[in-house]
């Protein structure tokens, strides 16, 4: 039997505020904008350098009305983006440690952008859901498992870690299930709870967090990512927690989580709305904050901002008549802009937005 995911007045499911004042609140000293829009596309991945190059993977369809998409790489900075050479695949994740370390992952190679030209190796593991570039070290998380709004039962989280190590992905064992990396931080969960774990720089050592503040029998819960702030060290995860409710056997019910603190002193916040959030993506702000973004009810993306002195909704503006959804986040700490990428649920239409303070 599949499962059920039903929303009540404390546990609303993809549920967020679209009017005047969810717009408005966005974060105070800077607001999201769209610099870049084509019909023709749709992006999957972001990142940006430290020297602040924009690099945005995905597909654009062929002209003269032609079936099919063409993968497509971009390249720019600011409001301007020209098409560039890629690796000669479809990418599907992107990750910088510099303008001459530029990672791109398809679904059976993977390449490396040297300042000239890309090394193209084949890929002979699972399926790469999120790649990241920290310090020295290149990571992949990879068969990531999603809490499905109607899935199988008897659900489990699992993923892979790999860490490259010379020319050779190494897996990497770790004490929880994680699902998204941050700086030295890891965020997923341990036996169906919620779970960071943190890097010492030769293993993954598990961290003690406070009980959730509400239980509920049956719950289950998991981070899904985690975003952490390069100047103060702060972390920021965002999650979910979900339990059987109402009438069918596999119905369940479910809310956000949000966790904020330093090592030793962590607190959860619970919010009903947006309610359950399988796919929520964190990514600083560069000043002490970080952005939660995920699918609004009803189409688009809507956000929660995570700042020094509270937690505000808001939603990513589209071009007219459209509805845009964010899939991929990625900042330039240097400056503090933030910039994602996403596409119409449809496939047609690419969009790319621009945080700046």
């Amino acid at each position: 039997m599949g499962i059920l995911l039903r929303g009540t007045a404390a546990a609303v499911v993809f549920l967020v505020t679209t009017g005047p004042a969810a717009a408005q609140a966005t974060a105070p000293a800077g607001r999201w904008s769209v610099v870049h829009d084509d019909r023709r596309d749709s992006y999957e991945a972001v990142t940006v350098t430290p020297g602040g190059a924009v690099w945005v993977a995905g597909t654009r369809r062929p002209a003269g009305g032609s079936t099919g998409a063409e993968p497509l790489l971009l390249k720019g900075g600011r409001s301007t983006f020209t098409r560039v050479t890629g690796p000669g695949f479809a990418v599907k994740r992107l990750a910088s440690a510099s303008d001459t370390r530029v990672w791109a992952f398809g679904a059976s190679r993977y390449a490396r952008w040297d300042g000239k030209h890309w090394q193209v190796k084949r890929w002979s593991h699972g399926r790469v859901d999120r790649a990241y570039a920290i310090g020295k070290n290149l990571w992949v998380i990879e068969d990531s498992s999603t809490f499905p709004p109607a899935g199988k039962a008897g659900w489990k989280a699992r993923s892979t870690l790999r860490l490259l190590t010379g020319s050779v992905w190494r897996k990497v064992r770790t004490p929880i299930v994680v699902k998204g990396l941050d700086g030295k931080w890891a965020a997923g969960s341990v036996r169906g709870t919620a779970a960071l774990a943190r890097w010492t720089g030769t293993a993954w050592r598990a961290v003690a967090l406070p009980a959730l503040p509400a239980a509920h029998a049956g719950q289950i819960s998991e981070l899904t990512d985690v975003a952490v702030d390069g100047e103060t060290g702060r972390v920021m995860a965002v999650g979910w927690a979900a339990w059987p409710c109402g009438d069918a056997k596999r119905s369940f019910c479910g809310e956000t989580l949000l966790l904020s603190g330093y090592l030793g002193g962590f607190t959860f916040e619970v919010r009903g709305e947006p309610g359950f959030q399988p796919r929520a993506q964190a990514e600083p702000d560069g000043r002490g904050g970080a952005f939660v973004v995920y699918d609004a009810k009803g189409g688009g993306s809507a956000f929660l901002h995570i700042g020094t002195d509270g937690v505000e909704p808001g939603v990513f503006p589209a071009p007219p008549g459209r509805q845009a959804s964010v899939r991929d986040l990625a900042i330039q700490p240097e400056s503090g802009s933030v910039w994602a990428a996403g596409g119409a649920r449809s496939g047609r239409g690419g969009v790319i937005w621009s945080y700046r303070r």
